[in-house]
């Protein structure tokens, strides 16, 4: 769910690199055609529900230089809610959509 979908779907393409995999106008989703993990932005406000923003349990395994690929993140505007941590069962992030709904980034080692 997104208050605004048309910025929801600027933030996914331009900051995270995702493409529009379908748009049927009144959802969006987004992702990287031929993978699992599509996200479907539907704005609530067309469908009469109420947006509750914050921890979506939404997480990205991600490949490659993990500190890297955040640090470029947040060189294109990501804001962090929290850095890369690490803790002794692992690394992670933690990054924010337009909303404030939380997502988890975790290196796919």
């Amino acid at each position: 769910m997104v208050s605004d979908r048309a910025r929801s779907v600027d933030w996914y393409t331009s900051r995270l690199g995702f493409e529009v995999v379908q748009d049927l106008g009144h959802w969006v989703t987004v992702g990287h055609r031929g993978t699992n993990g599509l996200l479907h932005l539907c704005q609530g406000s067309e469908i009469g529900e109420e947006l509750a923003p914050g921890n979506q349990g939404i997480t990205f395994h991600v490949r490659g230089d993990f500190e890297s690929i955040c640090a470029d993140l947040a060189r294109r505007g990501v804001r962090f809610d929290a850095p890369v941590t690490r803790r002794p069962w692992g690394r992670f992030a933690r990054i924010a959509d337009p909303d404030g709904n939380l997502i988890t980034l975790n290196p796919d080692e």
